[in-house]
């Protein structure tokens, strides 16, 4: 359709004697033809019922394996459970004459944290009863997942969350589990001679939060990064022997992520199917009302967009864009995304698809800051080829709705958030041509 009007304007053009060339110009940069209409638009908050958390593949690795408690004063407290395999890795092999010292876990801090960071925190680690299932559709599995673990913890361990105390984050284990896996080592066990059998033997291992924790922070998952280390000596010197996250069977890796909204708007919200409307979020710092997308809580912002009308016979839209002003004076321990997706949905609130434009990109919405205006940014997202296309369907009212989000495969990813608590607007840039 876009084709027929560009070839329709082109044949009037030269029916009038004008310059082809000059078009672009007559429609978009004499602004004595353009005209701009704002559009408030209907917007709500919805929650995702679930999301992936694991990479659905033996040799793909996530970003990070995040673990924390955080309690966020706009969507509540959010937490995050890692679950893992590991198998054996290597070492010094164990003699009959050396003798067992301890067993400690081992991990590496990925330097990524959000939330309050002045408190001690406290982590356990359990072993698991049973290996992951992954769901039969996709071969993925999803936040909503748990696994069985053991009544006990194998160790426990407090820290401050700063950077430097992170970077060591070891801690001592049960040594009945350690001489166990030590025994087995010495005796060259089936169960330690490969990485499948001892994923049978030992299942896997979960760091669970303490309920008193405050932020959640990002651990790596590299195979030589996170494990157990069992310490021994010999006559001559201190040995070790690693058991560690397995190259082969990432796909067995997830985090079990938690939103408990408890004492604020969000709490109305119990399956993905329904809306909280902006209005009915509002509260003491949000008086209009608010909308929020934010990862790992699984928070994202419908809109159902009105259809403006096509204008009159000499006028075309030549760009829409949609602004959202994020709210301002709140909370910095969740920065704002770097970039927002769209997305096409539906009555259920699905997100069916991502919205692109004419060239095949992805439709996303960035911040823009205002030098007139400092601390007043705005997120403005170009739906032109989109917004144009859906304005000539004769069902347009039935499939305008749409998801604003951080990217969706960040949401197990990345705990940012944009808080908006001004009803976002489309702006609809018309131009005449003669």
């Amino acid at each position: 359709m876009r084709n027929i009007l560009f070839f329709f304007l082109i044949c009037l053009c030269g029916a009038c004697n004008n310059d082809v060339t000059s078009i672009g110009e007559d429609l978009i940069n004499n602004e004595s033809y353009v005209e701009i209409k704002t559009y408030k638009i209907p917007t709500s908050t919805v929650k995702l019922d679930s999301f992936p958390t694991s990479t659905g593949y033996s040799s793909s690795t996530l970003k990070g394996l995040l673990a924390g408690r955080a309690n966020d004063p706009i969507t509540g407290v959010t937490i995050t459970t890692p679950y893992f395999e590991i198998v054996p890795s290597g070492g010094s092999r164990v003699e009959n004459t050396y003798i067992y010292d301890s067993i400690t876990f081992n991990a590496v801090f990925n330097k990524t944290i959000w939330g309050d960071t002045t408190t001690l925190q406290q982590f356990h680690l359990y072993q698991l009863k049973a290996t992951p299932t992954l769901n039969p559709d996709d071969d993925l599995i999803y936040n909503n997942a748990t696994v069985p673990h053991e009544a006990e913890p194998l160790g426990s361990y407090t820290t401050w969350p700063t950077q430097e105390r992170l970077k060591k984050f070891q801690f001592r284990l049960n040594d009945e589990v350690g001489r166990d896996l030590f025994d087995k080592l010495r005796q060259n066990d089936y169960v330690v001679q490969n990485d499948l059998d001892f994923i049978r033997y030992f299942k896997g291992l979960t760091l669970m939060a303490d309920p008193s924790n405050t932020c959640i922070f990002g651990l790596s998952p590299a195979a030589d990064s996170i494990g157990i280390k069992i310490h021994f000596h010999s006559s001559t010197g201190d040995l070790t022997y690693s058991f560690n996250k397995s190259k082969n069977y990432n796909q067995y890796t997830f985090m079990n992520i938690v939103n408990n909204a408890a004492g604020t708007p969000y709490a109305a919200l119990t399956k993905q199917s329904e809306n909280l409307p902006f209005a009915a979020a509002k509260r003491p710092n949000a008086v209009d009302g608010q909308t929020v997308t934010q990862g790992l809580s699984g928070y994202m912002i419908k809109m159902k967009l009105p259809i403006a009308p096509a204008g009159n016979k000499y006028q075309t839209i030549v760009k829409a864009e949609i602004e959202l002003h994020p709210q301002q004076f709140v909370t910095t321990y969740y920065p704002l995304p770097k970039t927002i997706y769209f997305y096409k949905s539906d009555v259920s609130n699905k997100a069916l698809s991502t919205v692109t434009n004419i060239a095949g990109n992805a439709v996303t919405g960035s911040l823009v800051y205002k030098p007139n205006k400092p601390g007043y940014e705005t997120y403005i997202i170009n739906i032109t080829d989109f917004y144009n296309s859906l304005c000539q369907r004769t069902d347009a009212e039935q499939n305008n709705e749409v998801l604003v989000s951080i990217p969706l495969t960040e949401m197990h990813s990345s705990f940012t958030r944009l808080t908006v608590d001004e009803v976002p607007v489309l702006k609809v840039y018309y131009a005449q041509y003669e």
